[in-house]
């Protein structure tokens, strides 16, 4: 789950208010402040493996949206408590709402069986909200920017049965449909030539491999984890809807150098093909996970590749301190060349706000290009878990 801020937008997160889901204040029994108080601020670790929920409300001002309101929530449990490997699961939502009626909600299952014999993922999303179109390709202009106003639903299933230590294959399908409505005549999208910018839904099957031997799935200090899933699109719906494949790969390498320290890797690709494709399904680079400091969607292609490393410092158990950096680009109107690599590079902090099952809240402040005429790309993010 992420909040990003924005130059024209201040987020804030008010975490602190554990009253709004105790029901108690500092002027009642303190013995339910102590008990918060040591829940999550305390060093000690739970050894008990049981379920936990952890809610919090957000809020945004952006002159998109106006006041923007709402709450998050992540709920951990473990399948068998008594098997120690079998793996945590977590559901994560997100749900918010703008005084200009706009609305996000989100809902992420992640969920491992006992002995992590089969791996099971959803994801539902609605979305009535606007957000920034710059264009197609990697050399996009802040002077284009367009703001677009998307209707987007999303509903992604998969499951994972393990076939031999460390391996899975697993099998995924997925919805996505989009509208786009109140465009600027004159903006970049209305008045361009791009594929899809009334809107359109796809239907997709796909197969996936992965290899995954991490040592923990929320907080990884140790292993490997590799991902590739290649998903396919049937013209069921003709017209301008997408009709083709889409491949993604995700690498993951993690090593401590010491009981405190871990660097960890990750390379991903992610390529599009058919006749035509809609401007809205086209790899997007940045985000809050992969090049955090540029917008994600500021540039977007036919093809995205991107590499990172980070630093991760677990200082005390409750509190770690993280250095990144990495290079990443799109490409598609072009060939790739090493001279549009994009740089990204920042600094972050991590809260544990569950030790027994290493689950973490994370800052991140991330730094990217400086293209000429504009100000250096950057980007604040606060989010539910690792980057990855």
């Amino acid at each position: 789950m992420k909040i990003l801020f924005k130059k024209n937008a201040v987020y804030l997160s008010m975490i602190t208010a554990f009253c709004l889901y105790t029901n108690v204040s500092f002027s009642q029994d303190t013995s339910w402040v102590k008990k918060l108080m040591h829940r999550y601020l305390s060093n000690e670790k739970d050894t008990v493996r049981k379920n936990s929920f952890f809610p919090f409300p957000v809020g945004s001002i952006a002159p998109e949206t106006g006041l923007e309101y709402g709450f998050t929530a992540i709920y951990s449990f473990y399948t068998d408590k008594l098997d120690k490997e079998t793996r945590v699961s977590t559901l994560n939502f997100l749900g918010t709402h703008t005084t200009k009626n706009q609305t996000s909600l989100k809902l992420l299952a992640d969920v491992w069986s006992k002995q992590n014999k089969y791996h099971y993922y959803a994801e539902f999303r609605y979305q009535n909200y606007p957000y920034d179109f710059y264009g197609i390709g990697a050399h996009t202009v802040a002077a284009d920017k367009d703001v677009v106003n998307e209707k987007r639903g999303l509903a992604i299933v998969a499951v994972d049965k393990k076939i031999v230590r460390h391996y899975y294959i697993g099998l995924r399908s997925g919805f996505e449909k989009y509208a786009y409505h109140n465009m600027d005549a004159g903006g970049t999208l209305a008045s361009g030539d791009y594929y899809g910018k009334y809107g359109g839904k796809q239907v997709y099957f796909g197969i996936e491999q992965i290899y995954d031997s991490r040592n923990n799935v929320t907080y990884t200090t140790n292993g490997l984890y590799g991902k590739v899933s290649f998903n396919y699109t049937p013209d069921f719906f003709g017209g301008n809807n997408f009709h083709g494949s889409f491949i993604n790969f995700d690498g993951r390498y993690f090593t401590p150098v010491s009981s405190k320290i871990t660097l960890a890797f990750n390379g991903i690709y992610r390529e599009i093909s058919g006749k035509d494709v809609p401007f809205y399904l086209l790899p997007k680079l940045g985000g809050e996970d992969m090049m955090r400091g540029y917008y994600q969607g500021r540039f977007r292609d036919k093809n995205m590749l991107a590499a990172q490393a980070e630093f991760r410092y677990r200082f005390i158990p409750r509190f770690a301190a993280v250095a990144f950096g990495g290079y990443g680009t799109v490409y598609g109107q072009e060939n790739f060349s090493f001279g549009i690599l994009k740089p990204s590079y920042g600094i972050g902090i991590r809260y544990f706000f569950d030790l027994s099952k290493d689950l973490t809240m994370r800052l991140d402040y991330g730094v990217g290009q400086k293209l000429p005429n504009e100000k250096r790309l950057s980007g604040v993010y606060f989010s539910m878990n690792e980057a990855f």
